[in-house]
């Protein structure tokens, strides 16, 4: 990661990168083996990028002002901003460890450790706590009755039972293994990036 850059070149490539995040937030994939309503998509990948590049403060920038662009676009959608609040936690969950780690472990190590703490980070704090302390309750409260979610999860693997089982089953491995993919694909486009983009001029 290159210390020495620009507010400008910082504000600019922070501004590409929310942008894209943003709009790659509005897309997402079906997911094998989980409930239709987790999707996986891609905008984590600039926010790693970010945080790659720009150290912790850029991956928190690009991680905040995707959300705002999404709402901007979509409004509070169908779960009402829960969803929304839900990929922020996730994101910060990564991005904070990468780029505090590898800002002061600034090589390949640093990179490695830094992507793998922040994948096992998203995956228990926000996959699992998270998710059954904050998320869970609020779709049970305003959206849909906690049975129904947990009989969507029952359709999958019917002696599942409880809340904290669903997730450690489903949705834990789920975010450590969408957070160790986009993390590998972060680090083969943010090196090439820092080389040519951010250490020019």
């Amino acid at each position: 990661m290159n210390t020495k850059i620009s507010r400008s070149k910082w504000l600019a490539t922070s501004a590409v990168l929310s942008a894209m995040a943003g709009l790659l937030m509005l897309w997402g994939l079906p997911v094998p083996f989980m409930p239709s309503f987790i999707k996986f998509d891609f905008s984590l990948l600039p926010c790693i990028i970010g945080s790659i590049v720009l150290g912790p403060s850029g991956g928190i920038v690009v991680t905040t002002v995707k959300i705002l662009i999404h709402l901007m676009l979509k409004g509070m959608g169908s779960t009402g901003g829960v969803g929304d609040l839900a990929d922020f936690i996730t994101c910060l969950c990564v991005v904070i460890p990468v780029g505090f780690i590898y800002k002061y472990r600034p090589n390949i190590k640093g990179l490695i450790v830094g992507l793998t703490v922040g994948s096992i980070c998203s995956a228990v704090l926000s996959g699992l706590v998270f998710n059954a302390l904050v998320v869970y309750p609020l779709y049970d409260k305003f959206m849909i009755p906690m049975t129904q979610i947990i009989a969507m999860y029952q359709k999958i693997r019917p002696n599942v039972n409880g809340l904290w089982e669903v997730l450690a089953i489903f949705n834990m491995p789920f975010t450590f293994l969408k957070c160790l993919i986009l993390s590998v694909m972060a680090v083969l486009i943010s090196k090439p990036l820092d080389r040519y983009v951010l250490r020019r001029g």
